[in-house]
C-alpha cells in the first residue's frame, strides 16, 4: 500500500477525527485484525457476530497504530481515534477511493466455482510482463476484496480480484468499490442455492458484475455454462468466450489425461499444453488465463511455461503421494457441481482403488436433501469402489450410491477406520463443504503415513 495521509482518510470515510494533530500522519498499510498490526497501520474496528474489533483498539494502538477508526457510538480514552457510522462501510468508501488513486487495470472474477485457480491462472500468466496484485486465498467478500485492493501500488498495472456471494447486491456493491475494467464470470452452478428460490437467481447476482464495469467493459464468459446467451445479453459488444463445445471462442480439447496431470490444446493454435492438476476442469481457468494473455500481449510460448509450472493449493486439488497412498486435497469447499466433476475424474483414473470421503454440501437450502441423493445417484453410474461420508446430510449419498459405504458423525471415528481402511495402491479423494472441516482428515492421513 502507498502512504496515504489520514485527513485524507478521514475525508474518504467520512469520519470525526478525535485529535486532530493525527491527521498529518500517514497511514501505511490497513488491517482488520489487531493479531498481525506492523508500525504505521491503521487499524479498522469491525463488528460481527462472533466478534467486537473495538475490543482489540487499545491493543493495536500498543502495537504501533497509527490510529483506530471505531463505531461512532464506542466510547474510548484514546486520542488516535476516527469515528464513523459503520466501520465496514468506511472500509469499502476507504478501498474505493484508493483504488481510484491509481491507473490500474482491474479485473474481476466471479462465479460458483473456480475463482481462485481462475485468479491464479491470470496473476501467473499477466505476471510474465506486468506488476500484478491482487486477492490473496480467499479474500472475495466486503471485507477480504477492499484489503486485496490495498495490495495496488503505483508500479502496479494489473488488480485481479475475486468476487464472492450469497445473495443479492453483494457483487454489486463489491463491484462499485473495485471499478473493475474487464469482468469475468467462470460458471453459474448450485453453489450457496439455498439463499436463492432458483438457479435463476443465482445468475442475475453474478451478471451484478457485468453492471459494474468501466472503461472498456470487456468480459470472458463460460460457452459451455447454459446461462452464456443471458450473460451475453447483458454485456457490452466486448465479450470472448472460452468453452470446450463447438462455438467457443476459445475452444480448448484436452489430448491426454493421467493421475496426475492433463494436456490439451486450443483449436488453431499449436502449443500444447500441460497442467499439473488432477481434475480436468482446471482446462477453463487455463483457457480464460489464455484468452487475457493474448490480449496483453503474452505469447503463447510463454503461457506454455507458466502453465506448467502452477501448482494446486493445499484444499483446492493438492496431491500427496504418501507411502503408497494417493491422498487428492479438495477439502476447501463443495457443491453440487464441483463434486460431481471430482467424483468423475476419479473415476476415470487409473487407481487400485478409488476411495472418495465426502463431507455434507452446505447453503442448499430446502433443496439440500435431493443435491445429495442425485450426487449418490451420479455415483451409481460410474465405477468407484468405496464411499465414506460425513456429517449429517451426506447420509443421503451413501444410500443412494448402491455401492459399499460408510457414514459417520464423528471425525476421530472417521479416521479411525481409515486406519483399518486403506491399502497400497489407493486413492482418496477428500471433499465438503468449508464448514465441515474435511482437513482434518488429509491432516491425519498425512500423519499417519509420514507426509
Amino acid at each position: 500500500m502507498e502512504a496515504i495521509r489520514l485527513d485524507r482518510i478521514a475525508i474518504w470515510c467520512r469520519g470525526n477525527v478525535i485529535d486532530k494533530n493525527i491527521t498529518k500522519k500517514y497511514c501505511y498499510g490497513i488491517s482488520t485484525d489487531s493479531r498481525r498490526i506492523k508500525k504505521g497501520d491503521l487499524f479498522i474496528a469491525l463488528k460481527g457476530d462472533r466478534f467486537d474489533g473495538t475490543t482489540f483498539v487499545n491493543s493495536a494502538l500498543q502495537q504501533g497504530a497509527v490510529a483506530a477508526i471505531i463505531q461512532e457510538n464506542f466510547q474510548s480514552s484514546r486520542k488516535k481515534i476516527i469515528k464513523v457510522k459503520d466501520t465496514l462501510k468506511a472500509l469499502g468508501d476507504i478501498a474505493k477511493a484508493y483504488r481510484n488513486e491509481f491507473d490500474v487495470y482491474v479485473i474481476g472474477i466471479t462465479g460458483s466455482d473456480g475463482k481462485t485457480t481462475t485468479k491464479e491462472f491470470i496473476k501467473n500468466t499477466l505476471s510474465i510482463r506486468y506488476n500484478v496484485s491482487g486477492t490473496e486465498g480467499n479474500f472475495n467478500n466486503a471485507i477480504g476484496l477492499p484489503l486485496s485492493i490495498f495490495t495496488i501500488d503505483r508500479k502496479t498495472d494489473f488488480c485481479v480480484l475475486e468476487m464472492g456471494m450469497n445473495r443479492k447486491n453483494e457483487i454489486r456493491y463489491l463491484g462499485k468499490i473495485a471499478n473493475p475494467q474487464a469482468g469475468i464470470i467462470t460458471t453459474v452452478g448450485s453453489a450457496h442455492i439455498g439463499f436463492f428460490k432458483n438457479i435463476y437467481q443465482i445468475a442475475e447476482a453474478k451478471s451484478e458484475l457485468i453492471e459494474t464495469l468501466k472503461g472498456e467493459k470487456f468480459c470472458m464468459f463460460n460457452y459451455d455454462n447454459k446461462f452464456f446467451s443471458f450473460f451475453r445479453e447483458k454485456a457490452p459488444a466486448d465479450v470472448l468466450s472460452f468453452g470446450m463445445k463447438k462455438g467457443a471462442d476459445i475452444r480448448g480439447n484436452i489430448v491426454q489425461e493421467e493421475n496426475d496431470f492433463f494436456t490439451f490444446y486450443v483449436e488453431g493454435k499449436r502449443i500444447l499444453y500441460k497442467i499439473n492438476f488432477w481434475n480436468t476442469t482446471i482446462i477453463y481457468p487455463a483457457l480464460i488465463a489464455l484468452g487475457l494473455g493474448e490480449r496483453f500481449g503474452i505469447t503463447e510460448k510463454e503461457t506454455e511455461d507458466v502453465f506448467e509450472g502452477i501448482k494446486p493449493l493445499p484444499g483446492r486439488g493438492k496431491i500427496y503421494h504418501i507411502k503408497g497412498i494417493t491422498v487428492i486435497d479438495e477439502s476447501y469447499n463443495c457443491n453440487p457441481n464441483s463434486l460431481k466433476a471430482s467424483l468423475y475424474n476419479l473415476y476415470r483414473k487409473n487407481f487400485k482403488r478409488k476411495i472418495a470421503i465426502i463431507g455434507d454440501m452446505a447453503e442448499l437450502g430446502k433443496l439440500s436433501y435431493l443435491y445429495h441423493r442425485n450426487i449418490g445417484l451420479f455415483i451409481k453410474k460410474i465405477n468407484l469402489d468405496i464411499i465414506i461420508t460425513f456429517g449429517e446430510k451426506s447420509r443421503e449419498i451413501g444410500k443412494s450410491s448402491g455401492i459399499h459405504w460408510k457414514h459417520f458423525e464423528d471425525m476421530d471415528m472417521l479416521n479411525k477406520h481409515l486406519s483399518c481402511l486403506i491399502k497400497k495402491g489407493d486413492a482418496i479423494l477428500i471433499k465438503g463443504s468449508r464448514v465441515m472441516n474435511m482437513e482434518r482428515i488429509r491432516d491425519y492421513l498425512m500423519e499417519k503415513y509420514g507426509g
